[in-house]
Parts: structure tokens; sequence; C-alpha cells
């Protein structure tokens, strides 16, 4: 059986406490009921440690067992178009089970959802908690970074680093996602983002504007997928062909 998996908010110790926050701490000792000779797995800047507790109680105290190799997941970050609902709850949840390593949620033209910022900070501080604990369940050894909500004109500047993948179904012709990555050619440690319209898809005005800054447009097959489906679908895709979800390229 796995080890729980705690992020924390420091460096682990060789022993002493450990830099868990409250929530860490609760679900540690009152959800988990962990005590004292259990193990479990604490990660901080993206290394990962096996630790055995030795005190549980207000804090939590630990000795540090063995760090645990790296894992290297491939750069591909999610622009989502901010959907309806609990839709971007199960998009930011399985986008960071999957590996994404930045989810950029942006409103598009057709985004159903008018959110003003105080709701906008108050939305992302939920994807972050959701991502938080995403991460934790499935066992990565870091957290995806959650953007605050952009405006699509800000999308150019947001990644102007990043090899550009644009999902648009209006695209006549348009390659699959391996082909629009053969074009761009992206560096081994280049991040990729994948772009995906809200429920009503993108505007010809949003693709031609990311197509202008030398993004590709791409084709997800010949069904039109809901926009959660979409987002997961096509990371999943780039993380596969990128080297991620257990491919194995020779």
């Amino acid at each position: 059986m796995a080890l729980h998996r705690f992020f924390a908010e420091g460096p682990v110790p060789d022993s002493g406490a450990l830099p868990l926050d409250d929530r860490a701490v609760h679900h540690l000792r009152d959800v988990l009921r962990l005590g004292t000779g259990d193990e479990i797995i604490v990660v901080y800047a993206g290394t990962a440690a096996r630790v055995r507790l030795t005190d549980v109680g207000v804090s939590v105290r630990g000795e540090r067992m063995e760090d645990l190799p790296p894992v290297r997941l491939p750069r591909v970050t999610l622009v989502q178009g901010l959907a309806k609902g609990e839709k971007m709850d199960d998009i930011v949840r399985q986008a960071t089970e999957i590996g994404v390593s930045r989810i950029v949620s942006f409103a598009a033209e057709r985004s159903v959802v008018k959110l003003d910022a105080r709701k906008a900070a108050e939305r992302v501080e939920r994807w972050r908690r959701i991502a938080a604990e995403a991460a934790q369940q499935s066992q990565r050894a870091d957290i995806p970074e959650v953007l605050p909500l952009a405006a699509a004109r800000d999308l150019p500047s947001l990644l102007a680093e990043s090899a550009v993948l644009v999902c648009w179904e209006d695209a006549a012709g348009s390659p699959g996602i391996g082909e629009g990555l053969a074009a761009l050619a992206p560096t081994d440690g280049q991040d990729v983002a994948v772009v995906i319209g809200p429920e009503g898809g993108l505007t010809e005005h949003e693709a031609r504007m990311l197509s202008a800054e030398g993004a590709v447009t791409v084709s997800l097959g010949e069904t039109i997928l809901r926009t959660e489906t979409a987002g997961v679908v096509s990371t999943a895709l780039a993380m596969y062909l990128r080297g991620g979800l257990g491919a194995r390229h020779d």
C-alpha cells in the first residue's frame, strides 16, 4: 500500500517538527489516525522524503528516513476557457492527476460565467486547494501552478515562452496534436500549452489572435467534445507524446 503523502511548507528536517500546515496535521492525526511509528511521504519543492513519525500531537514530529528519486514530468500547461458550474473543479482535479505543470483559466468571449475580481480570486483559491488535494491523492511530487483568471487578450504574453496548441473545432483540415507538436518542434524542457475554449468554443478572433503569435491550430478528431472532456483529453495526449503517462519512446 502506498504511503500517505503530505505537502510541506518548508524543507523537511532530518528529525524534529515537520513543517505541515494545520489542515495537513488535522488530516494526518484526526482523519487518517496516524501515530508514532507510522511512515509517510513528505514533499517540499519537488523533493519527496520518506519520514517515520516520532510524535503526533498539536504538531507532528518525525525522522527523515530516505529521499525518494525525483519524478520528472513533461511540462504541459492547460489553458482552459472559463466553464460554468462545477466543471472547472473537475477539470482542475483531473488535469492535476495526469500531471500538468500549470493551469491557466481565461474569460473567453463565449464564456457563460462572468466573474468580478472578488469572485474570480475566490474561485482561483478554490482551484488551488483542489489542485493541492489532487496532487496529494495522485502521489505527485509537486502541485501545479494555478494562475489568476486571465482575459483572452492576455494569453499571448502569458504563453510567450511556450509552444502553443489551439484546439479549435471550426478549423477544417487541422492536424492532430501529434502533427501539431511536430510542427512546433518544442525543445526537451520547453512548456507545451494546450488552449481549450469554453462550452461554446473559441471564437475565430481568439483562434486567429493566438495563431498570429505562432500557435498551431489542431483537431481532437471527428467528434465534438465537451469542454471538460477536451481539456483533459488534449493535455493527456500532449503529456503522452512528450514522454509522460507511461509513454515509451524509442
